[in-house]
């Protein structure tokens, strides 16, 4: 015995879609700048440095004097020594005009004169410590600065912007179906 049967068969329903990509454009023109820049200026003032050396004195004590000063220093050492030689010659003459006090004034003089005394020397070619003044003014700088600066001016340009909306459309790609058949 066959026993009645109900067959189903079934189809879904698909729905389709079409999209249509948006599409949007930006477009950016670049902005007009003006720059104006003022340099910066330095001002430099120098003031040179400076060595002096004074070594007179020291010349002068190792007998290599400048000419105006050597003969200055003869001058005064050939008065001195004409000085001194006057004072001997009239201190001898007292002597021998002294003759109340019953000495022998030649025999004296002629002594006096045949053992002078011994000359004062020294070592000349060394100056004395301190005898070369130096003076020394260093270099002065100054500087003076100026600001520079810059004026910008810009113009700002608007964007180009162009869009495409996009799209979606739906459709029915396949109907659904219900079959039903009955076996038996």
């Amino acid at each position: 015995m066959q026993v009645p049967q109900i067959r189903l068969q079934q189809t879904y329903a698909q729905i389709g879609l079409r999209i249509t990509q948006p599409v949007q454009e930006l477009q950016q023109v670049p902005a007009d700048l003006s720059i104006i820049q003022t340099p910066a200026k330095m001002n430099l003032t120098r003031t040179p440095s400076k060595l002096d050396i004074n070594q007179e004195q020291a010349r002068n004590e190792v007998n290599m004097k400048m000419p105006d000063v050597f003969s200055r220093d003869n001058a005064e050492a050939a008065r001195q020594a004409g000085l001194e030689a006057v004072a001997k010659i009239v201190q001898e003459g007292n002597q021998l005009a002294a003759i109340e006090n019953k000495t022998d004034a030649l025999a004296a003089i002629a002594v006096n004169k045949s053992l002078p005394e011994p000359d004062d020397f020294n070592i000349a070619f060394i100056p004395s410590y301190g005898s070369v003044q130096i003076d020394y003014t260093p270099t002065e700088l100054h500087i003076e600065w100026e600001k520079g600066g810059a004026e910008i001016k810009a113009t700002p340009r608007e964007v180009i912007h162009n869009y495409n909306a996009g799209k979606t459309e739906v459709f029915l790609q396949q109907k659904n179906q219900l079959q039903i058949d009955f076996v038996g």
